[in-house]
């Protein structure tokens, strides 16, 4: 019997006839070995290090399979990932189509270096479709969103989004990194390329920066390999040796970050310093019907905003458990403060939830 997603009655398709959670631990995998060697060389068998080594190769593979696509290109970085794709879709003269809340990198990439170069970006808030509908009016080559937008978690109709984007003749590029293939697959919904920031939860442990662009396509893969092999923006063998460590509990870990997440979210909800929380778990939060019928899961981050900015900076300063730091998708706890109007993101980890809401509890105290 296929794993299956009681919310979006999707089933997972393994080419090798097996469960989700058995890929994670067996795909790309070498069969005489129960470890992956790291391949520290600069060429093996003929192959330079810039086009890809074995250790690469069986990251890619894993991750392709998973998130259900044809071909799949490790890089060294999120961001590297996000500038490799958008660079090769776009051109002097091309135009993007951007949900207006995206990573604060993706629209620096698009802003600040793309535009220079004469591509059109054009932010609309998807979450309006009809808004995207206007949009894509205008010749448009790529439509680019996060389903779950970071940091502010708006929840995109993934499969209407793509939908829209594709009948307007526009390529549709999703970072995935929220979720993860364990808990929504866009190539599924005829998503063109998927991408995710793999030092976030497929990593998992926050020892590891990476990349990683899943195509749907092997035409499209085989021209992103070129340009990362042109850039030379390639993840390092040590580092895909440890995300194919990393990957083999993700449906574990997503799991328990899920729950955790909905006990924290009930939990921020009913305090007395929480102005507003977004979590697309809590039915009070915008997008909740949406995401309850496309995911396998809620995911692990929250948006919340405290009663005023005293509150806000003790709360950073106050908690112990829960590190103020940046990044997310770790075992630990982390939150940041996200600038105006006192929100704080928090991408809550694995540790027992009694032990997390007791530090939420003292620092908002």
């Amino acid at each position: 019997m296929k794993e299956q997603s009681k919310q979006s009655k999707t089933t997972y398709d393994s080419p090798f006839n097996r469960e989700f959670s058995t890929d994670a631990i067996h795909a790309g995998e070498f069969e005489n070995m129960s470890a992956i060697p790291i391949y520290q060389a600069a060429t093996v068998d003929g192959q330079y290090l810039r086009s890809g080594n074995p250790t690469i190769d069986a990251f890619e593979t894993r991750v392709k399979t998973l998130a259900q696509g044809s071909w799949g290109t490790a890089t060294a970085s999120g961001t590297s990932a996000i500038s490799q794709v958008l660079t090769n879709l776009l051109e002097s003269g091309s135009r993007i189509v951007c949900h207006h809340t995206v990573y604060v990198w993706t629209k620096e990439i698009l802003n600040t270096y793309l535009a220079k170069f004469g591509v059109e970006v054009a932010y609309v808030d998807m979450t309006d479709l009809d808004q995207l509908r206007n949009a894509v009016k205008k010749k448009t080559d790529v439509i680019y969103f996060e389903p779950f937008a970071n940091p502010t978690l708006d929840v995109i109709d993934v499969k209407s989004a793509i939908e829209i984007g594709k009948a307007a003749g526009g390529i549709v590029v999703v970072d995935n990194t929220f979720l993860t293939p364990y808990l929504l697959r866009p190539l599924d919904m005829g998503a063109d390329i998927v991408l995710h920031s793999a030092t976030k939860y497929l990593c998992g442990h926050g020892d590891t920066l990476a990349g990683i662009i899943v195509s749907k396509t092997e035409e499209m893969g085989h021209q992103i390999d070129h340009i990362r092999n042109a850039y030379g923006g390639i993840l390092s063998p040590q580092n895909a040796f440890l995300l194919l460590r990393g990957i083999k509990t993700l449906p574990v870990r997503m799991k328990l970050h899920c729950s955790n997440a909905q006990s924290v979210a009930e939990f921020l909800e009913l305090h007395p310093k929480i102005k507003q929380i977004t979590y697309p778990g809590l039915p009070s939060s915008q997008g909740h019907k949406i995401a309850k019928t496309m995911t396998n899961g809620f995911g692990g981050m929250i948006n919340f905003e405290t009663v005023d900015n005293e509150t806000h900076h003790q709360f950073l300063k106050k908690v112990t458990l829960c590190k103020p730091w940046v990044s997310l998708g770790d075992a630990q706890s982390l939150v940041i403060g996200q600038g105006g109007h006192n929100r704080i993101r928090m991408s809550v980890g694995l540790e027992a939830i009694s032990d997390i809401i007791c530090d939420l509890d003292q620092a908002l105290a």
